[in-house]
């Protein structure tokens, strides 16, 4: 065996990192070096920048907001010179109220999917080349993680609280429902249920739909991104932590689905199937509630499944 000595060693390390060509090899090891790609730090902004792009934000939002306060102020000096400025605290505190219920609903859900698929994501994910984007994208989201995991849950909820507070008179007329005294001939309920609480049911539900469908899009993603879902192959991949995660928001969805068919038994007694009347036609009540009775069954039991 050829032993070098120390300092032809010294020597021969100084002329392979000295090499810079890519394409010839090295003429004294023979080694090819590979060309690295200095790392590029994440642009910062400056004190004055900062300020700068605060005052834009405030400004923004006076001028998107401005007239909304000053109707809001005008509102609360008319309800005040009627004598029934109670009417107006109560419409306002129902509508921060469903504001904060709705961006707690929908940006939780978001967080929680996000929660689940980071938390369970593969331990080694390949990546397809130095190039890849989805490991570029991955390093960006976990060397950034509390600004995605909070920012993203946050915005989502403030969309979803401002689409939420605008209903509250059907939260109002759930809660001061008065009954009517005449009950429905098929059911047997008292007319006030489908003019104060069956809307309720149908508003509550629609936005537990929502709630299970952003999280589903956001868990697809999450787990794409994540390494959880792969598009390799003709199949693709799927970790077990993904798959089930998926399984158990379609399976939620499903079973929403059979409260929803449920609810429609009740809103066949005011059909429009036949244009002379307004009300459950023969085809109602015999042909399509048992349908509805039976979708509704399917859907427990695939739910279950």
């Amino acid at each position: 065996t050829f032993s070098q000595p120390p300092e032809l060693r010294k020597v021969i390390r100084h002329v392979d990192v000295a090499w810079d060509s890519p394409h010839e090899k090295s003429p004294i090891t023979g080694a090819c070096p590979v060309a690295m790609r200095p790392p590029v730090g994440a642009p910062t902004l400056n004190r004055r920048t900062r300020i700068l792009l605060i005052a834009a934000g405030v400004l923004v939002l006076l001028l998107l907001g401005g007239s909304r306060l000053i109707t809001l102020y005008v509102d609360w000096l008319w309800f005040g010179e009627v004598g029934y400025r109670n009417v107006f605290t109560t419409i306002i505190f129902t509508r921060i109220l469903q504001f904060l219920l709705g961006a707690v609903l929908i940006g939780g859900a978001v967080a929680l999917s996000l929660w689940i698929a980071y938390r369970f994501r593969p331990v080694f994910v390949p990546v397809s080349g130095p190039e890849d984007p989805i490991a570029r994208y991955r390093t960006v989201i976990i060397s950034r993680l509390r600004i995605f995991g909070i920012g993203i849950p946050l915005l989502v909820g403030v969309i979803a609280g401002l689409a939420a507070q605008g209903d509250w008179q059907t939260v109002q007329q759930f809660l001061h429902s008065t009954a009517f005294g005449v009950t429905d001939p098929e059911f047997g309920i008292d007319v006030s249920f489908y003019a104060f609480e069956l809307p309720f049911y149908r508003w509550v539900l629609d936005w537990l739909f929502i709630a299970v469908t952003i999280s589903f899009i956001v868990a697809l993603i999450a787990h794409y991104m994540f390494g959880g879902i792969r598009l390799t192959g003709r199949a693709g991949q799927v970790s077990a932590a993904a798959r089930a995660h998926l399984a158990v928001l379609a399976g939620v969805f499903v079973l929403l689905k059979a409260v929803a068919y449920y609810l429609d038994r009740y809103e066949l007694l005011y059909s429009t199937r036949n244009p002379t009347f307004t009300g459950a036609t023969y085809t109602d009540l015999n042909a399509v509630m048992p349908a509805k009775l039976i979708l509704l069954f399917i859907s427990i039991i695939c739910a279950a499944a």
